[in-house]
This record gives structure tokens, sequence and C-alpha cells, in this order.
């Protein structure tokens, strides 16, 4: 991993302000899909997981589209705050993401567990534009 996006940490009640209503910066959280629907990060925030888990396997697959969502969904000047849990895909996402192009990255590096932690708001909220098959589809219609 590069040493620039190691110094690149922030904590949770930073990231809440900037990806509120007032901040410009997009929390990209990278659990898996149901992980998100959950609950995630209230605030400007999109999914892109890094992995998917077969559930009946119960295997772990890297995301193949993960870059092409980015690339889709995301501006190259957009500041990202890359969450998810307290694991290595945090690490991992912003790794590709700054290998893609993305150059103001930040981490949010025990992700959902230190969101809740500082008793921030939590939603639900998967709409269109938000949730990964949007996204998906919409950075695939664009490809053809």
């Amino acid at each position: 991993m590069n040493d620039n996006l190691e110094n690149q940490s922030i904590n949770a009640d930073l990231v809440a302000a900037e990806i509120g209503q007032e901040g410009t910066s997009t929390y990209v959280d990278v659990r898996t899909v149901a992980e998100f629907a959950t609950n995630r990060p209230k605030g400007r925030a999109v999914n892109i997981p890094i992995v998917f888990f077969h559930p009946t396997a119960k295997e772990v697959h890297p995301s193949p589209a993960f870059e092409l969502v980015a690339q889709h969904a995301l501006k190259k000047d957009d500041v990202l705050i890359v969450g998810g849990n307290s694991d290595s895909r945090v690490l991992e996402a912003a790794t590709r993401l700054q290998a893609a192009g993305f150059l103001n990255i930040k981490i949010l590096r025990k992700g959902v567990d230190e969101w809740r932690e500082a008793n921030l708001p939590l939603t639900g909220d998967n709409r269109p534009g938000v949730s990964y098959a949007s996204l998906l589809t919409d950075a695939r219609r664009t490809k053809k």
C-alpha cells in the first residue's frame, strides 16, 4: 500500500461533517451489498463493494467491477472517504482507487464500527444512485 494512504486516516466526527449537508466529500462504503443495506453512515455515500460473499459456499470473491463502477460513479478530483468495517477491505479499496487515478482519498479506518462508537446517525437508505445495483447498471449501460 502507498505510504500516502497510511497517513490519510480521518475520524468519524470529521467524516460526518465532510459527507453531511454542508460537506463536499463522498463516503465510499466498500462493504457488501447486504452489509450496506443494513445500515450505513448518514450523508453523501455510495456502495461499491470490494468483495462479494457467496452465501452457499461461504467464500469471498473479489468484485470484478470495482474500478468500472468507481470510475463511472465518482469524479477523479472528488474527495473520497473510503470506509467499511474494521478489516483489510478498506485499505485494499483505497489502494485500488488510487491506482485507478483517484488522488483525494481519506480513510475511515474502522468504518461503520467507528461511526457507531461515535454515536453518529446511520441509515438504511439504498436508493438508486447510492446502491451498488444502480451504480453497476449505469456503469455497464454507459460502457456499451
